[in-house]
Protein backbone atom coordinates (compact mmCIF):
# COMPACT_ATOMS: atom_id res chain seq x y z
CA UNK A 1 0.00 0.00 0.00
CA UNK A 2 1.72 3.34 -0.89
CA UNK A 3 2.16 5.38 2.16
CA UNK A 4 0.98 9.09 0.76
CA UNK A 5 2.48 11.15 3.82
CA UNK A 6 6.00 9.54 3.35
CA UNK A 7 5.62 10.66 -0.31
CA UNK A 8 4.63 13.92 0.72
CA UNK A 9 7.14 14.59 3.03
CA UNK A 10 10.16 13.32 0.65
CA UNK A 11 8.62 15.64 -2.02
CA UNK A 12 8.47 18.39 0.49
CA UNK A 13 11.92 17.78 1.31
CA UNK A 14 13.21 17.86 -2.26
CA UNK A 15 11.72 21.01 -3.31
CA UNK A 16 13.25 22.59 -0.05
CA UNK A 17 16.76 21.23 -1.27
CA UNK A 18 16.10 22.82 -5.40
CA UNK A 19 14.63 25.76 -3.63
CA UNK A 20 17.78 25.88 -2.03
CA UNK A 21 19.90 25.66 -4.36
CA UNK A 22 18.19 27.70 -6.41
CA UNK A 23 18.36 30.75 -3.60
CA UNK A 24 22.08 30.01 -3.67
CA UNK A 25 22.35 30.07 -7.75
CA UNK A 26 20.45 33.68 -8.08
CA UNK A 27 22.96 34.95 -4.63
CA UNK A 28 19.56 35.20 -2.60
CA UNK A 29 20.94 34.83 0.31
CA UNK A 30 22.53 37.98 0.15
CA UNK A 31 22.66 39.96 3.41
CA UNK A 32 20.82 43.52 3.58
CA UNK A 33 22.66 46.03 1.85
CA UNK A 34 22.99 48.00 -1.36
CA UNK A 35 24.92 45.66 -4.56
CA UNK A 36 26.40 46.61 -7.76
CA UNK A 37 26.40 43.99 -10.86
CA UNK A 38 27.71 44.00 -14.14
CA UNK A 39 29.41 41.41 -16.45
CA UNK A 40 32.52 41.31 -14.11
CA UNK A 41 30.23 39.30 -11.30
CA UNK A 42 28.00 37.48 -14.36
CA UNK A 43 25.23 40.11 -12.83
CA UNK A 44 24.94 38.39 -9.48
CA UNK A 45 26.48 40.69 -6.88
CA UNK A 46 28.37 39.14 -3.89
CA UNK A 47 29.82 40.70 -0.66
CA UNK A 48 32.80 42.26 -2.47
CA UNK A 49 30.07 44.27 -4.61
CA UNK A 50 28.39 45.50 -1.47
CA UNK A 51 28.13 48.95 -1.50
CA UNK A 52 29.44 50.85 1.45
CA UNK A 53 27.13 54.19 3.19
CA UNK A 54 28.86 56.79 3.51
CA UNK A 55 27.21 60.46 4.56
CA UNK A 56 23.57 59.00 4.12
CA UNK A 57 24.30 57.95 0.88
CA UNK A 58 25.96 54.63 -0.67
CA UNK A 59 28.64 54.30 -2.96
CA UNK A 60 30.89 52.00 -4.79
CA UNK A 61 34.18 52.53 -7.07
CA UNK A 62 33.77 50.16 -9.82
CA UNK A 63 37.55 49.99 -11.59
CA UNK A 64 36.86 50.82 -15.34
CA UNK A 65 39.13 47.90 -16.56
CA UNK A 66 36.22 45.71 -14.97
CA UNK A 67 33.85 47.10 -17.18
CA UNK A 68 32.84 45.56 -20.25
CA UNK A 69 32.35 48.22 -23.30
CA UNK A 70 30.35 47.93 -26.35
CA UNK A 71 30.19 49.59 -29.60
CA UNK A 72 26.76 51.90 -28.96
CA UNK A 73 25.12 54.71 -30.64
CA UNK A 74 28.05 56.78 -30.12
CA UNK A 75 31.47 55.24 -28.76
CA UNK A 76 31.23 52.43 -26.44
CA UNK A 77 28.97 52.10 -23.55
CA UNK A 78 29.18 49.40 -20.99
CA UNK A 79 26.63 48.74 -18.05
CA UNK A 80 25.88 48.11 -14.85
CA UNK A 81 22.89 47.85 -12.36
CA UNK A 82 22.19 48.73 -8.55
CA UNK A 83 20.21 46.35 -6.32
CA UNK A 84 18.61 46.70 -2.90
CA UNK A 85 18.40 43.63 -0.63
CA UNK A 86 15.93 44.14 2.33
CA UNK A 87 12.48 43.80 2.82
CA UNK A 88 11.30 44.84 -0.84
CA UNK A 89 14.12 43.70 -3.07
CA UNK A 90 15.02 46.63 -5.80
CA UNK A 91 16.14 45.42 -8.72
CA UNK A 92 17.01 48.79 -10.83
CA UNK A 93 17.37 48.84 -14.73
CA UNK A 94 20.48 48.52 -16.21
CA UNK A 95 22.32 51.83 -16.49
CA UNK A 96 24.68 52.84 -19.25
CA UNK A 97 28.38 54.12 -19.31
CA UNK A 98 29.46 56.49 -22.04
CA UNK A 99 33.99 55.13 -22.25
CA UNK A 100 34.64 58.05 -24.07
CA UNK A 101 33.25 60.25 -21.41
CA UNK A 102 35.53 59.09 -18.98
CA UNK A 103 38.61 59.92 -20.39
CA UNK A 104 41.96 58.40 -18.62
CA UNK A 105 39.99 57.70 -15.15
CA UNK A 106 40.30 54.70 -14.11
CA UNK A 107 37.13 53.98 -11.72
CA UNK A 108 33.73 55.41 -11.65
CA UNK A 109 31.64 56.11 -8.49
CA UNK A 110 28.39 54.91 -8.09
CA UNK A 111 25.61 56.57 -5.67
CA UNK A 112 22.05 55.08 -4.46
CA UNK A 113 19.46 56.04 -2.06
CA UNK A 114 17.56 52.43 -1.34
CA UNK A 115 14.79 55.08 -0.61
CA UNK A 116 14.69 56.84 -3.83
CA UNK A 117 14.87 53.30 -6.08
CA UNK A 118 12.17 51.73 -7.85
CA UNK A 119 12.33 48.31 -8.53
CA UNK A 120 12.79 48.49 -12.68
CA UNK A 121 13.22 51.95 -12.91
CA UNK A 122 16.78 53.97 -13.48
CA UNK A 123 16.08 55.82 -10.56
CA UNK A 124 17.32 56.55 -7.12
CA UNK A 125 21.20 55.38 -8.43
CA UNK A 126 23.67 57.02 -10.90
CA UNK A 127 27.42 57.26 -11.25
CA UNK A 128 30.26 60.31 -11.97
CA UNK A 129 30.04 59.60 -15.32
CA UNK A 130 27.08 61.68 -15.62
CA UNK A 131 28.16 64.50 -13.93
CA UNK A 132 30.74 65.06 -16.77
CA UNK A 133 30.06 67.01 -20.00
CA UNK A 134 27.02 69.00 -20.68
CA UNK A 135 23.06 67.60 -20.80
CA UNK A 136 20.28 68.89 -23.02
CA UNK A 137 16.73 69.40 -22.99
CA UNK A 138 13.61 69.57 -25.79
CA UNK A 139 10.05 68.99 -25.71
CA UNK A 140 6.89 70.08 -27.29
CA UNK A 141 7.49 73.77 -25.97
CA UNK A 142 10.55 73.87 -28.36
CA UNK A 143 9.81 72.32 -30.80
CA UNK A 144 12.56 69.14 -30.10
CA UNK A 145 15.19 71.31 -30.29
CA UNK A 146 17.74 70.46 -28.00
CA UNK A 147 19.12 73.36 -25.44
CA UNK A 148 22.25 73.46 -23.00
CA UNK A 149 21.06 73.25 -19.46
CA UNK A 150 22.59 75.18 -16.74
CA UNK A 151 24.82 73.33 -14.23
CA UNK A 152 23.61 74.43 -10.69
CA UNK A 153 25.33 72.80 -7.04
CA UNK A 154 25.70 69.85 -9.23
CA UNK A 155 22.42 69.13 -10.96
CA UNK A 156 21.84 70.81 -14.38
CA UNK A 157 18.95 72.67 -14.62
CA UNK A 158 16.87 74.29 -17.92
CA UNK A 159 14.61 77.46 -17.58
CA UNK A 160 11.31 78.15 -19.80
CA UNK A 161 10.04 81.16 -19.08
CA UNK A 162 6.00 80.85 -20.46
CA UNK A 163 3.33 81.17 -18.70
CA UNK A 164 1.71 77.75 -17.33
CA UNK A 165 -1.96 76.95 -16.53
CA UNK A 166 -2.58 74.61 -13.80
CA UNK A 167 -3.74 70.90 -15.58
CA UNK A 168 -1.17 72.07 -19.05
CA UNK A 169 0.62 69.43 -20.20
CA UNK A 170 4.81 68.86 -21.49
CA UNK A 171 6.48 66.13 -23.27
CA UNK A 172 9.99 66.71 -23.12
CA UNK A 173 13.87 64.51 -22.71
CA UNK A 174 16.84 65.29 -21.87
CA UNK A 175 20.18 64.00 -23.74
CA UNK A 176 24.06 64.13 -23.49
CA UNK A 177 24.27 66.00 -27.47
CA UNK A 178 22.87 67.90 -29.73
CA UNK A 179 22.18 64.82 -32.02
CA UNK A 180 20.42 63.03 -28.97
CA UNK A 181 23.80 60.97 -28.81
CA UNK A 182 24.75 58.57 -27.29
CA UNK A 183 21.13 57.44 -27.18
CA UNK A 184 21.90 54.88 -24.11
CA UNK A 185 22.55 58.12 -22.73
CA UNK A 186 19.30 60.01 -23.03
CA UNK A 187 16.66 59.98 -19.95
CA UNK A 188 13.39 59.92 -19.19
CA UNK A 189 12.11 59.50 -15.64
CA UNK A 190 12.20 55.73 -16.56
CA UNK A 191 15.08 54.45 -18.46
CA UNK A 192 18.34 55.23 -20.23
CA UNK A 193 17.34 54.67 -23.74
CA UNK A 194 14.71 57.16 -24.48
CA UNK A 195 13.84 56.60 -28.33
CA UNK A 196 10.50 57.49 -30.18
CA UNK A 197 7.77 57.37 -28.16
CA UNK A 198 9.37 57.38 -24.70
CA UNK A 199 8.92 60.76 -23.76
CA UNK A 200 8.42 62.12 -20.08
CA UNK A 201 5.27 63.39 -19.54
CA UNK A 202 4.63 66.42 -16.76
CA UNK A 203 1.19 67.86 -15.99
CA UNK A 204 1.36 71.39 -14.59
CA UNK A 205 0.25 70.53 -10.26
CA UNK A 206 -0.37 74.82 -10.25
CA UNK A 207 -0.02 77.63 -12.49
CA UNK A 208 3.09 79.95 -12.89
CA UNK A 209 5.45 82.00 -15.24
CA UNK A 210 8.25 79.39 -15.53
CA UNK A 211 8.53 76.28 -16.21
CA UNK A 212 11.93 74.02 -14.63
CA UNK A 213 13.26 70.90 -15.51
CA UNK A 214 15.89 69.48 -13.20
CA UNK A 215 18.13 66.31 -13.56
CA UNK A 216 20.08 65.06 -10.90
CA UNK A 217 22.71 62.75 -11.80
CA UNK A 218 24.11 61.39 -8.90
CA UNK A 219 20.79 59.70 -8.25
CA UNK A 220 19.29 60.03 -11.91
CA UNK A 221 15.97 62.05 -10.73
CA UNK A 222 14.42 63.85 -13.33
CA UNK A 223 12.05 66.24 -11.85
CA UNK A 224 9.56 69.04 -13.37
CA UNK A 225 7.99 72.09 -11.49
CA UNK A 226 6.50 75.46 -11.58
CA UNK A 227 7.20 78.51 -10.29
Amino acid sequence: MINLKKIFIFSFFVLALLLSGCMKLFNLSLESGVYVAGEWNNWVPTQSDRMILNNGIYEFEIPVASITFYPGSLGNIGWYKVIYVGGVTKVQSSVPVWKENLADATSITVFASPNIMRDGYAVGAGDIEKEIGDWYCAGDFNGWSLEKMEKIDGKFVYELNIDVNKGDSFKYKIARGIDWKPYEEQFDGKNYNAGYGQDALFIADKSGSSLYIEFDPKFSILNVYVK
